[in-house]
């Protein structure tokens, strides 16, 4: 079982859309995967169909609330073959820093508590980098930041790699970055350019040769609650995430050996 973090200190970068897709297509490729949604915005519930105003299910809220040592009632199949969801609500964030208060725990989640069987658990965390943030990064394996190719972007990505380096020190020390990827990635612009020419300089081999462009398939992905293989398996979006999920897994084939 590797556990990877989808993590930015900058909002709108991408991350929830990437966290969903690539969670979509390595299920798609045949490896049982596990998305769980930390952000109180639910955002990654809603795009699987996990809407607690319209569904009233169990939460990763109602898991910390009761006080629950096993996850697995509070995890439900999506539409994909493979692909299963532990959903967040809004409450999330409020609940759990009342409960961290209150019992004094460092931290809720735990390898443990993760079922048997995924060979991937997809963290999309929030991007307060916040109790929630940390604690995925305290029993993660790996992370994965998008970055938004836009100037303004690099200035969270220099936030995120300060809470990064903070939690290898102090929280997980096997924890490792497993790549950077562009994404909003405007091909008409030379800023974009730029920008990735940036993170190549300063990331090198980290940086993943396939960047997710502007494509609003993506966005009617979301609203139709679906991944965009399902969506629109030709639109470049689908393509794109399809590709990087390769590079994904053949980069952590390689550091398994």
């Amino acid at each position: 079982m590797k556990l990877i973090v989808m993590i930015n200190n900058k909002g709108g970068v991408g991350k929830t859309t990437s966290a969903v897709n690539i969670a979509a297509w390595l299920a798609k490729m045949g490896e049982k995967t596990l998305l769980v949604d930390l952000d109180p915005s639910a955002s990654a519930s809603i795009h699987l169909g996990f809407e607690k105003v319209k569904n009233n299910h169990q939460t990763l809220c109602d898991f910390i609330i009761n006080g629950g040592s096993d996850l697995t009632s509070y995890i439900y199949p999506s539409i994909i073959d493979k692909l299963d969801c532990l959903p967040s609500e809004p409450a999330l964030g409020e609940f759990y820093d009342d409960m961290q208060q209150e019992t004094e725990a460092e931290f809720f989640l735990d390898k443990k508590k993760i079922p048997a069987g995924y060979r991937f658990v997809i963290f999309d965390s929030p991007p307060n980098m916040g109790n929630l943030a940390m604690n995925a990064l305290a029993i993660a394996d790996y992370v994965l930041i998008p970055v938004q190719t836009q100037y303004l972007a690099l200035s969270g990505l220099e936030l995120t790699l300060k809470l990064i380096d903070k939690a290898q020190r102090h929280l997980n020390n096997q924890l490792k970055i497993l790549g950077v990827f562009g994404t909003h990635y405007d091909r008409r612009t030379n800023v974009a350019k730029e920008v990735y020419q940036i993170l190549q300089d300063k990331f090198g081999s980290l940086v993943f040769d396939t960047v997710i462009g502007v494509n609003s398939k993506l966005i009617e992905a979301y609203h139709a609650q679906k991944p965009i293989m399902l969506y629109s398996a030709s639109a470049r979006g689908s393509k794109e995430y399809k590709q990087l999920t390769k590079e994904i897994h053949k980069r952590i084939k390689k550091a398994d050996g």
